[in-house]
């Protein structure tokens, strides 16, 4: 008996996550070409800085940890003063995470920019 229940509890929930999966697919669009000024890399590109300058000699894409964007923009500590003044809350010394969150979770380089807080708070923050 106990059997025959979970499989229909598999059966009746398969349809609903195959439903989910492919609603969060169809919602999802490819990102468009790069062009100046869309996304942060292109920023990066702007000011000189190549490919390598971030990912290092690789041949296939690499995740850039967020050591490697400090080591441009001031380490941590810097980066959490240098933004000390935004309004309502420091986007770089969040309640929940302190500084210790990844930059690319809200700076994109190669897709659009993401204000991460407004997954739950209205504070509508500015991400280049």
């Amino acid at each position: 008996m106990i059997v025959l229940l979970k499989r229909l509890c598999f059966v009746a929930l398969l349809p609903m996550a195959l439903a989910a999966l492919m609603t969060l697919f169809a919602s999802e669009q490819p990102a468009p070409a790069p062009s100046a000024g869309l996304y942060t890399a292109d920023l990066h590109k702007d000011r000189g800085v190549s490919c390598e300058g971030c990912h290092g000699t690789v041949e296939t894409k690499t995740f850039v940890p967020a050591e490697r964007c400090l080591a441009c923009h001031g380490g941590r500590a810097d980066l959490v003063k240098k933004t000390a003044a935004v309004k309502p809350e420091n986007p770089h010394d969040s309640p929940h995470w302190g500084g210790r969150m990844e930059c690319d979770v809200c700076h994109r380089q190669h897709e659009k920019t993401v204000d991460w807080c407004s997954h739950c708070h209205a504070f509508n923050f500015k991400v280049p």
